[in-house]
């Protein structure tokens, strides 16, 4: 796919704010870390696979998965990296949770790179997520709303709520299903 992407003004450091700014709480990261060790464990070379965290932000999603055992490199507008714009072929395996206003353009692109890739985005049915499904996008569940951290580091546990579902859309992933639910109990929540 050598398409163009347009740039538009919230690609950019200086626009980007409000709810492209939403942080994610570690146990949403941990939802998905069985799926990434399966993927890890398939390649010839397990302690060689890297996650790229391409909108990395203030690097929580980064740690957790280092948490894990992983290798993850994450970049950010804030870096100096665009993920729309700019390439880098070292890493294995595609892991973040996108700009919202952006989700569909980082759905685009890592496609593009043609490696195993998990968004954390709104559980909806757009246009975009039904044509995903139909070639061969997988969705992981949560049970429970996951409860993003606001850009003033409000949570859930502090009075703030998603008013919306999500998930992890995946891409070769290789779940035999696509929908695939997992369990988020209000014990899970606790761990911010």
């Amino acid at each position: 796919m050598a398409n163009k992407i347009k740039v538009t003004q919230k690609e950019n450091l200086v626009a980007v704010s409000g709810r492209d700014s939403f942080q994610t709480p570690n146990y949403a990261t941990d939802l998905l870390v069985p799926f990434l060790k399966k993927i890890r464990s398939s390649y010839d070379k397990p302690s060689e696979f890297t996650i790229w965290e391409c909108a990395s932000g203030n690097g929580r999603m980064e740690n957790r998965l280092h948490e894990h055992g992983f290798e993850v490199f994450g970049t950010d507008l804030s870096t100096g990296f665009n993920f729309l714009t700019d390439h880098t072929d070292l890493f294995d395996c595609i892991v973040t949770n996108p700009p919202y206003s952006l989700k569909k353009k980082f759905y685009d692109k890592c496609l593009e790179y043609e490696v195993p890739f998990a968004l954390l985005i709104p559980a909806d049915y757009s246009g975009w997520v039904i044509e995903a499904l139909q070639n061969g996008a997988e969705k992981i569940i949560p049970t429970r709303r996951i409860d993003f951290i606001t850009p003033t580091g409000k949570s859930g546990a502090t009075g703030q709520s998603a008013n919306f579902h999500s998930l992890w859309l995946t891409f070769g992933f290789c779940l035999g299903r696509s929908e695939t639910f997992v369990e988020l109990t209000q014990e899970m929540k606790r761990n911010i």
